[in-house]
């Protein structure tokens, strides 16, 4: 797998998917730039996406099937 922060590993394990498809599931709030920062870094590695901010709604930061992967490599100690 690949290197990740600190701060990009939480971020990872903390989108997680649902429980009826494993695809789609918890985004992770981006309540300050230095999380808008990180998901975006993430976005960019092609890990998952970033929606907002736009309107009252804050930033959301979203794993896509290949951030899932590497949820799942590192909590399984592979990443």
């Amino acid at each position: 797998m690949t290197d990740f922060t600190r701060q990009q590993r939480e971020m990872i394990c903390a989108s997680d998917p649902d429980d009826l498809t494993g695809e789609e599931g918890c985004g992770v709030e981006l309540i300050s730039g230095a999380h808008y920062a990180i998901a975006k870094s993430l976005e960019r590695r092609g890990y998952g996406n970033v929606q907002g901010p736009g309107g009252p709604l804050p930033g959301m930061y979203w794993n896509n099937s290949t951030g899932l992967i590497a949820r799942q490599d590192i909590l399984d100690g592979d990443a």
